[in-house]
């Protein structure tokens, strides 16, 4: 018996497999499997090791219930663990509701996205949002399972993004705000300053770093009293056709059937801004705005974050690393090769050249601190950019960018304290990943409380709670 995830860079074999239907089955299998380790699974839209497990499986999938109260002028639903993102939306719109944050797809369940800190961009990660956690674990007197409520304390702060560490995920119940509407339109920019002046106007926004180009698309976002524009139904179609599908459709081509380099630099320089309608202001329904089809085709990637003032020099590191990793005859400029030679990583460098080529736009998303432990964006006063690499090719022709990834990481981790996202490669030694995070050793401390056995660990997290940062 065994699954893959959907980026097909991980296996699962569990020993056994369940899809329980209510708590108290959720009880007896952990009463059943005393002593074994025990992790959940969502829906595999994961590329960490986050997801592994050869012991017990518990797909919650069935446990997908969506209860909507008011609360103050806000609202509060407390979602079964196994709702996929794109049923809640549904249900809470139902009651005029809507989630604060939403990451680019709605595939996941909800207790996946918040275990590994999914976000959006212009607000806090949904684990920020999270008001309680319902979880199944073993009472350590007893030896029995229970159902445990986490409401509040650094155990709510670990529970908020626990990379599943804790115990079963129930359910959780998570702060949500009324229904309202997104203003968008794209421009262009070549200085990243005039990216983040936006800002201020466009709090919502995310862009685009394109490679090759080396300029910066701007997908301007704010809230929007006024009322659905009468183009919105034309403009998701243009998104879905053009953007979702003709783009990556031409990205797929030039990667995986033309192999050119030349093609994918030509591309990026003079076509791919032809698929950009700009200044095209259109407003609709944030749950529609928001969220993109970026699952409809196989992809890898790996996601680092960095506070605001190391951004403009993360992304100009990053820019030259690019043009050393797709060029035999590209160095690095006197400023960036003092800053690998102060970390010793001029054979990592070397190993990189000319050996990928960046075929995806880079994109960038402003985060706000999370009030969390471990979430990528928890900690500090400075607001997070998570910076994404994406490769579309074919499982078997990844090499390349597995070199790219791991070279990113560990030189960004270490010039820019960038923190890898916990669902997207995480290339990083456990010791280096857990120095990143200030307040790990509580999140250790919760962990080892709450599961003092590692009956809900995987080698991955084990290793995490063991290492000496």
């Amino acid at each position: 018996m065994h699954r893959k995830n959907f980026g097909r860079n991980r296996v699962l074999q569990p020993s056994a497999a369940y899809t329980p239907v209510n708590e108290q089955e959720v009880l007896e299998i952990l009463d059943r499997h005393q002593g074994q380790r025990i992790r959940a699974v969502g829906r595999l839209h994961s590329w960490s090791k986050a997801i592994l497990g050869d012991g017990v499986q518990l797909d919650m999938r069935r446990m997908n219930d969506v209860f909507l109260e008011p609360a103050g002028d806000q609202f509060v639903a407390t979602v079964g663990a196994g709702c996929q993102v794109k049923r809640l939306l549904k249900e809470l719109n139902r009651g005029g509701a809507t989630l604060h944050s939403l990451g680019l797809i709605d595939v996941q369940t909800i207790a996946g996205a918040i275990s590994t800190g999914t976000h959006g961009s212009g607000r806090h990660s949904m684990s920020h949002y999270v008001e309680e956690v319902r979880l199944a674990r073993y009472d350590e007197s007893t030896g029995k399972a229970f159902i445990d409520e986490i409401s509040a304390g650094d155990e709510l702060l670990a529970a908020r993004c626990s990379l599943g560490s804790l115990g079963i995920i129930l359910s959780v119940k998570l702060r949500c705000r009324a229904q309202y509407n997104v203003q968008e339109h794209f421009t262009e920019a070549r200085r990243l300053e005039d990216v983040l002046s936006a800002e201020e106007s466009y709090p919502l926004q995310q862009f685009y770093f394109i490679p090759w180009r080396w300029s910066y698309f701007i997908q301007h976002r704010c809230e929007d009293t006024g009322k659905r524009s009468f183009f919105a139904k034309m403009y998701r179609l243009y998104w879905l056709g053009v953007m979702d599908y003709a783009m990556h459709l031409k990205i797929l081509f030039l990667k995986r059937v033309l192999r050119s380099r030349r093609m994918i630099r030509f591309s990026f320089r003079r076509i791919v801004s032809l698929f950009l309608i700009r200044k095209w202001r259109v407003t609709d329904r944030s749950s529609s705005m928001l969220v993109m089809k970026h699952e409809a085709f196989r992809h890898i990637e790996i996601e680092l974050f960095v506070s605001r003032d190391q951004l403009p020099e993360a992304l100009s590191f990053t820019k030259e690393v690019i043009e050393v990793a797709g060029s035999k005859d590209t160095s690095l400029s006197e400023v960036n090769q003092q800053r690998i030679h102060d970390i010793g990583m001029q054979d990592d460098l070397k190993g990189l050249q000319n050996q990928y080529c960046q075929h995806y736009p880079i994109c960038v998303r402003r985060v706000l601190p999370d009030e969390t432990l471990i979430s990528m964006a928890s900690g500090g006063d400075q607001d997070w950019y998570a910076v994404s690499f994406i490769s579309y090719a074919k499982p078997s022709r990844r090499a390349g960018f597995d070199l790219f990834s791991r070279f990113m990481a560990r030189s960004m981790s270490k010039l820019f304290q960038a923190r890898p996202h916990w669902g997207k490669i995480s290339p990083l030694e456990a010791s280096e990943l857990t120095s990143l995070y200030p307040k790990f050793d509580t999140f250790r401390t919760v962990s080892k409380t709450l599961d003092p056995q590692g009956v809900f660990q995987n080698e991955w997290t084990t290793a995490l709670l063991d290492a000496d940062d």
